[in-house]
């Protein structure tokens, strides 16, 4: 054991010399050390028994004992703080450790050391027992002591607790001044902060007087503290300045609160009787009318100036107040409160039902008070009333009617179909089937439609909503529904939907029809035009070389018949003969361009491969032709759109890209038929460049037959044309 005290001795860190007793459970002092006998005057402690416990200041011994237990549970040291009495009390700090026992009995090791320095407890001699008793002695009141400076010269524990610190925490401030003015949060009751040299104590020095004033404290941990400063100046023999100055410390801040709180509850009543849509009233045990509500004075005539501490059954008419009196007198003689519907019939016939809650209030001593609060249900009632009226004639048409009608109760989710809707999708069964289960069995691509048009339309405040969708049946099949609801409102807000469904399935298949049948007749009318187009040019193209042709066949005759006079002469004759030449070529060329090759007799291939020996032959590009069939199956009319958009391509590539080379497939399968037309020229910016006539040749043409048209291309990147039309 004295390996463990010798441990725990040297282990205590404190600057100071050490205080040193054993103690055993009961605070009887079994062995101390020197210091501690001389200085608290204690004898042999085999010789006399001395409890610690005597020795400490009454408030810190339950403190003290507490701790010898808290040690004895945790198995290791506590740090306390309490004050031994030599004289007068000394404020001590301490460490308790328990000690192994062999015993039956648990000792301890109490080390402690003064928290007061030699100097202030010097000063503190100086000024007399008098003021040590006070600040040693006081129990409910928070105690400083200053110098003239303003600093600390001791402090009680009543103090450290007020703000929420230890005593040698307030023992090692240093320049209170600066800290005050700069570092703590303190002011005044209005907010004001409050200057070093303007507190009480400060005052108090100054003036030879004693200062009193409350201020606002705050904590390290947030909390404000009201605490009133009263300050008394200390005065030493033969001297006329103050040489140290006391002040007591109350925490108001409980009566604060309570102030603070009862006015937020006065305002907070003020506010709920001003705003409360209902009837309020609050009265004492003779009906005396104390508080009442805004809406109150105003529901029964009462002048709200006058009406304070008159009697409550005087105020209100007398149908009111025979209702009230009895409820008033139950709730007095039991404590308990109650409420009670009461239908109130006014003189002039009209009747008013009210929820009428009655009940004690509690908090105010030696008076009964009581507090009232009705609620006006006659319009709800009277709402309910329609709706019954509403629903039993709605009842009544649903079975009357072969319409499928429904209605959903927005309030409690029940949603009502009658029997004629759910002939109509298949489903019957007594379970209740609400808006999810209805809302899952529309088809997924309609579901978020309709629920956001059903969602915008209440939040609009529309009186109605239509809605087509698609829902699935019992027999799995969807049948196109044709929805509108309407929807009622009370007080602003939707409280009911009532609409109607309609199977519009045979109409949706009727208008499926006519757009195929108007897709087709577009078509029709395409290949008429195409056909008619063709059948123009070809036209134009026979008369050119039948007739054109021939009469400037004829002239270049005639213009050879003629003898030329002279050489000038002869040099216009050979120039006219070459321009009519040239005319002859170009009309020729024009009118194979016109008149398309017979594609009712043969086949695209065929028609193709012509196509492109006579290009080879006027401009010497390189060009290959695959294709995977003969293209048979297809109408004239996507023959000669073939062939024109292939003639038109090749056009644009002799005149525009420069190319040498070109690599032209056609492709054929069941649903669909593709051209394909790649040239190594120099291609072009196609977000950049306008579309010309040519190009726009061949997305009309790829149009009539609903086809597409896609152009590959870039700068010095060569062009690749794919345009793919239905085979059928």
């Amino acid at each position: 054991m004295w390996k463990d005290i010798r441990r725990i001795i040297e282990e205590t860190a404190v600057p100071r010399e050490k205080f040193i007793s054993l103690i055993n459970e009961e605070g009887m002092i079994l062995s101390a050390n020197s210091r501690m006998k001389r200085s608290f005057h204690l004898a042999h402690p085999r010789a006399t028994a001395r409890s610690m416990f005597e020795l400490l200041h009454p408030v810190n011994q339950p403190v003290f004992k507490d701790g010898l237990l808290l040690s004895a549970k945790k198995g290791k040291a506590i740090s306390l703080e309490a004050s031994l009495k030599n004289g007068f009390y000394h404020p001590m700090k301490w460490h308790v450790s328990p000690l192994r026992s062999k015993g039956e009995q648990r000792t301890y090791l109490c080390v402690g050391h003064h928290l007061l320095d030699e100097d202030r407890s010097r000063l503190l001699r100086q000024l007399g027992s008098g003021n040590n008793q006070l600040i040693f002695e006081s129990l409910d009141t928070g105690v400083l002591f200053q110098d003239t400076r303003g600093e600390l010269i001791a402090v009680n524990q009543k103090a450290a607790e007020i703000f929420n610190t230890t005593l040698e925490r307030l023992y090692q401030l240093r320049n209170v001044a600066g800290q005050w003015n700069h570092s703590w949060q303190i002011h005044q009751e209005n907010g004001a902060p409050v200057q070093f040299d303007k507190t009480p104590f400060m005052k108090a020095l100054e003036t030879g007087k004693g200062q009193s004033e409350i201020l606002v404290v705050g904590l390290k941990n947030g909390e404000l503290r009201w605490l009133q400063f009263s300050s008394q100046p200390v005065f030493t023999e033969n001297s006329q300045a103050a040489s140290a100055v006391v002040t007591k410390i109350t925490d108001l801040t409980p009566e604060k609160e309570q102030l603070r709180d009862l006015k937020e509850r006065k305002a907070v009543l003020k506010s709920f009787m001003k705003l409360t849509p209902n009837l309020a009233w609050v009265v004492n045990e003779k009906a005396s009318l104390l508080f009442a509500s805004k809406y109150f004075y105003e529901f029964f005539g009462i002048n709200e100036a006058t009406a304070a501490n008159q009697s409550l059954l005087k105020l209100v008419p007398s149908p009111v107040a025979e209702a009230m009196y009895k409820k008033h007198l139950q709730v007095l003689e039991t404590g308990k409160p109650t409420d009670v519907i009461q239908t109130i019939k006014w003189a002039d016939g009209s009747e008013y039902i009210f929820h009428i809650d009655i009940f004690p209030i509690e908090g105010v001593p030696g008076k009964k008070i009581l507090g009232g609060y009705a609620v006006n249900l006659t319009d709800k009632y009277e709402t309910e009333k329609k709706l019954r009226e509403t629903n039993e004639r709605l009842l009544l048409l649903s079975r009357a009617t072969s319409d499928s009608i429904w209605e959903w109760d927005m309030q409690t989710g029940h949603i009502f179909r009658n029997d004629a809707l759910m002939d109509m999708i298949g489903y019957h069964t007594d379970v209740p089937r609400g808006l999810s289960w209805w809302l899952r069995r529309i088809h997924p691509e309609d579901r978020n439609r309709v629920g956001d048009a059903v969602k915008q339309s209440t939040e609009e405040g529309s009186q109605s909503w239509q809605q087509e969708y698609r829902f699935k049946c019992a027999d799995g099949t969807y049948k196109y529904m044709r929805d509108k609801g309407y929807i009622v409102y009370e007080n602003g807000l939707p409280v009911k939907m009532i609409g109607s469904i309609q199977d519009i399935s045979d109409i949706k298949e009727l208008e499926g029809r006519l757009i195929e049948e108007r897709l087709m007749r577009q078509k029709e009318v395409s290949e008429k035009v195409i056909q008619a187009q063709e059948k123009e040019r070809t036209q134009i193209g026979h008369e050119l070389h039948d007739n054109v042709n021939q009469i400037l066949s004829s002239a270049r005759l005639f213009f050879e018949m003629i003898s030329a006079g002279n050489k000038e002469q002869s040099l216009y004759q050979s120039k006219g003969l070459e321009y009519i030449s040239m005319a002859v070529e170009e009309i020729r060329k024009l009118s194979r361009e016109l008149v398309a090759p017979r594609l009712r007799e043969n086949s695209l291939v065929p028609c193709i491969d012509q196509l492109i020996g006579d290009t080879r032959m006027a401009s010497g590009l390189l060009i290959s032709f695959t294709h995977d069939s003969d293209a048979d199956q297809l109408t004239d009319g996507k023959k000669v759109t073939l062939f024109r958009i292939l003639q038109e391509q090749l056009k644009n590539i002799l005149k525009h890209s420069g190319a040498d080379r070109v690599e032209i497939r056609l492709e054929q399968k069941e649903e669909w038929i593709r051209l394909t037309v790649k040239d190594n020229g120099t291609g072009f910016d196609a977000n950049q460049t306008f579309r010309g006539i040519g190009l726009n040749n061949i997305y009309e043409r790829a149009r009539f037959y609903d086809g597409t048209v896609d152009i590959q291309t870039a700068p010095g990147k060569g062009c690749t044309l794919t345009v793919q039309i239905a085979a059928s």
